[in-house]
């Protein structure tokens, strides 16, 4: 069955038929006649070829979601697979904004060999999308800055290349962490032991610059700072090691995330210690484990800011929006994993 068929069936001109079928609806033909000519369509099992109709619009439909993390990836000297809930979270916001704007969603993970192979503007200019969505990048990534070169939309989020001046969504992760570490100082703590985010990426950078900003607010330091720069449940674990073995005075540990947090929480059990009656702990992002033990953290609006991103793509794609930044609030999250200390 061909659309001149169908346009011969429904006494239409083809040009109709096509029109019944664009999203939005096109407003050169009535709704009656649409649906008239979208049920025959139905009862003859036809459906118009997506890659003519691509050819004839010059649009893909088609949004790709750039990231350097995947979440079957296995993190070093770790037996099992960590799932990235933030990861997970911006794309389901992508996607829901996606759906409602027929467009699909294309996952790219920019593997060193991906790079070296100069996929991603292989991609670009072989017209295989419309957008493009970099989550995660890290402030040197020069294939973003490539990007930007480009006649296509690009919208980072959660993190931005340094120098680059493109639509950016992100979260108030520096209000986040300085929230957090008010609450550790209003409970007494001054012997504090830091452990540090990745700093490759500018969201590392702000969570561990307000922890820095409201110690020296009130006169502070961290008693102890963790020499590596990174997240993940196995840095959480050795971390927490290293403080009891090189400063056993500390009181409350500062972690970068909740999943780092867990894996000091574990070592800290291990060694005998309780949380928070020996040693408290804090994390972020917001990530709920089914335990007694409730961390210290906060939201990290990552669905919400997925959305905005792909609302921000949508419009540009359309040529309806203009680059801009959005900062998006966290939500503090109350747990019960710091120690009030007596006076």
């Amino acid at each position: 069955m061909t659309i001149k068929e169908i346009a011969k069936l429904a006494g239409v001109s083809i040009s109709s038929v096509s029109r019944a079928f664009q999203n939005p609806p096109s407003p050169y033909i009535s709704e009656k006649q649409r649906k008239r000519i979208l049920k025959i369509c139905e009862e003859m099992h036809y459906y118009p070829n997506i890659n003519s109709r691509r050819m004839a619009q010059k649009i893909t439909n088609t949004v790709v979601l750039m990231t350097h993390y995947l979440p079957t990836i296995p993190q070093p000297d770790c037996p099992y697979f960590q799932y990235d809930y933030n990861l997970g979270l911006i794309t389901q916001g992508i996607q829901s904004v996606l759906a409602r704007n027929a467009k699909g969603l294309q996952l790219v993970w920019v593997s060193p060999d991906y790079l070296a192979e100069r996929k991603h503007l292989e991609l670009v200019r072989s017209k295989m999308a419309d957008g493009i969505l970099v989550w995660g990048a890290l402030m040197e990534d020069d294939f973003v800055r490539e990007l930007l070169q480009e006649e296509i939309p690009v919208i980072q989020l959660t993190t931005a290349v340094g120098g680059t001046r493109t639509s950016l969504v992100t979260a108030d992760e520096y209000d986040g962490m300085a929230v957090i570490t008010r609450k550790v100082l209003d409970a007494g703590h001054t012997r504090i032991a830091l452990l540090r985010p990745s700093l490759q990426a500018s969201s590392g950078i702000r969570r561990c610059q307000a922890v820095l900003d409201i110690l020296k607010s009130r006169g502070l330091e961290p008693c102890w700072i963790s020499g590596e720069d990174r997240y993940g449940y196995e840095f959480g674990y050795s971390s927490a090691e290293r403080i009891l073995r090189e400063a056993p005075e500390t009181t409350c540990v500062i972690a970068p995330n909740d999943l780092t947090a867990w894996g000091c929480v574990a070592a800290l059990r291990d060694s005998g210690l309780r949380v928070p009656e020996d040693i408290s702990v804090t994390g972020a992002d917001g990530i709920r484990f089914p335990s007694a033990l409730q961390l210290e953290s906060f939201y990290m609006p990552s669905y919400e800011i997925g959305v905005a991103g792909a609302l921000e793509l949508c419009a540009q794609i359309a040529g309806e929006a203009v680059e801009k930044a959005q900062t998006i609030p966290v939500t503090p999250i109350r747990g019960n994993s710091i120690l009030t200390l007596s006076h």
